[in-house]
C-alpha cells in the first residue's frame, strides 16, 4: 500500500530543497463562522504560510462535530468548523492540523455546562500538594495568582488517557486532517498531581509518598520520574492511536523551551518524546527573552533533535514585526524545520507582519 505523506515527511526524510514548515496557530474564536473560517485561510494564504494549526478542544468542548464533548462557545448555527476549515483550506493548498488542548479542559471560576467533564467526572481533575481540588465545581481559590491557568484533568487518573484518546480517535475518524498537534500536553506546575489516584500509583511503584516541592533530593527525582511517565505514556499512545488509524498523520505538540523546567516543572520529557519517535515533531514555544537567548535555546535544542523534527513557535503577539522576523531567520540559520506563529489574531491586525512573512517565504 502506498501512503501520501504530508510536507512535514518530506521535510523530515527528504533533505535538501524541501519546504520548510510555516504555520499559524489559530485559535478557536476565529473558528466560529464560515466568514471568519474563510478570512484564516485568505490571510494565511496571502502571508505565505503553508500550515495552519487550528484549535478544535480549547477546554474540553468541540469544535467539530463530537460524541463525546459539548460544542464550543459562539459556533454559527449548521456550522460544523472544522470541516469548512478544512475544505477551505485544501482549497487554498494548506495543511491543517487538528490542535487539541489535552489536559487543560477548563476556566478557573467559569460555571460549566451540565454535560462538561466538570460536571459529570469531577474526580478526574488534579489536586495540588496543599489540596486545591481542580475538579471542585465551586472552586475558590485564586488559582490563577498561583499559576495554573484552569481546571487540569489527571493524566493518573485511569479513565482519562481512554477518553483523550477517543477524542483523537474521533477527529481522525471524521475529518481529513493532515495531523494532531497537542498542547497543555502537562501539568500546571510542580504542585501537582497529588490526587487520590497519583499519590496510590506512586505509592505502589516506590513504595513511598509523594515527596513535596523542596523534599529530599532523590525522592524528588524519582517523583519528577514518575510524574512524567504519566504525560509521556499518553504521549505513546496517541502515536500509535495514529499509526493503527492513519500512519500518514503528523503528531506534534507545543511544548515548554527549557528542557529542564519543562521536565521538573510540567512533566514533558519532550526530549525523549521525539526521539523515541512518539512525537513527529516537537514546537518548543519561544516566547520571552532577548532575541540573543532565544536563537541561544533555538540551537541549543537542535543538539538534541534529529534535524527535521523542531519548528520554533515564535510568539508574535509580544514583539514587533522587526524582532519576530529576526527569530523566523534565527529558527532558518539553526537548522530547524520551520516556526509557527502565536496566533493569526497578531497576523491579521498587523500587515507588516504579513508582507514580512510572505517575504521571508518568497526567499
Amino acid at each position: 500500500m502506498i501512503v501520501w505523506l504530508p510536507f512535514f515527511f518530506l521535510f523530515l526524510w527528504s533533505g535538501v530543497g524541501a519546504e520548510a514548515v510555516r504555520a499559524v496557530w489559530v485559535v478557536r474564536h476565529e473558528m466560529t463562522s464560515q466568514e471568519r473560517i474563510s478570512e484564516v485561510v485568505q490571510q494565511a494564504s496571502r502571508a505565505g504560510l503553508n500550515t495552519l494549526f487550528v484549535q478544535v478542544r480549547g477546554r474540553g468542548d468541540a469544535y467539530y462535530e463530537s460524541d463525546l464533548a459539548p460544542p464550543g462557545e459562539g459556533i454559527e448555527p449548521g456550522l460544523d468548523p472544522l470541516a469548512y476549515c478544512v475544505e477551505r483550506a485544501r482549497d487554498a493548498g494548506l495543511q491543517v492540523h487538528a490542535w487539541v488542548n489535552v489536559y487543560l479542559t477548563w476556566y478557573p471560576d467559569r460555571e460549566a455546562p451540565e454535560d462538561h467533564l466538570l460536571r459529570t467526572n469531577p474526580d478526574w481533575f488534579m489536586i495540588s500538594s496543599d489540596g486545591i481540588d481542580l475538579g471542585q465545581p465551586g472552586l475558590t481559590d485564586d488559582i490563577v495568582k498561583r499559576g495554573v491557568e484552569g481546571r487540569y484533568l489527571s493524566p493518573a487518573h485511569p479513565s482519562v488517557s481512554p477518553y483523550l484518546l477517543e477524542v483523537i480517535g474521533e477527529i481522525i475518524d471524521r475529518y481529513r486532517v493532515d495531523g494532531i498537534h497537542l498542547d497543555y500536553v502537562r501539568y500546571p506546575n510542580e504542585h501537582y498531581d497529588y490526587s487520590p489516584l497519583a499519590r496510590t500509583g506512586f505509592w505502589a511503584d516506590t513504595d513511598t509518598d509523594p515527596p513535596t516541592v523542596g523534599g529530599a533530593e532523590e525522592a524528588v527525582k524519582t517523583w519528577n520520574r514518575w510524574r512524567s511517565a504519566r504525560v509521556t505514556e499518553f504521549v505513546r499512545e496517541a502515536k500509535a492511536l495514529l499509526l493503527r488509524r492513519n500512519p500518514a498523520l503528523v503528531l506534534s505538540a507545543a511544548v515548554k523551551p527549557d528542557l529542564e523546567t519543562a521536565y521538573t516543572r510540567y512533566g514533558q520529557n519532550w526530549i525523549d518524546w521525539v526521539n523515541r519517535r512518539y512525537l513527529d515533531v516537537v514546537v518548543p514555544m519561544f516566547y520571552t527573552g532577548s532575541n540573543r537567548r532565544l536563537l541561544e535555546r533555538m540551537r541549543l535544542v537542535r543538539k538534541y533533535v534529529q534535524k527535521g523534527r523542531v519548528v520554533a513557535g515564535i510568539g508574535a503577539w509580544n514583539q514587533d514585526t522587526g524582532d519576530t522576523v529576526k527569530q523566523i531567520e534565527g529558527a532558518r540559520d539553526a537548522r530547524l524545520a520551520g516556526f509557527s506563529l502565536f496566533s493569526y489574531e497578531t497576523l491579521k491586525s498587523v500587515p507588516s507582519l504579513q508582507s514580512a512573512i510572505a517575504e521571508e517565504a518568497s526567499r
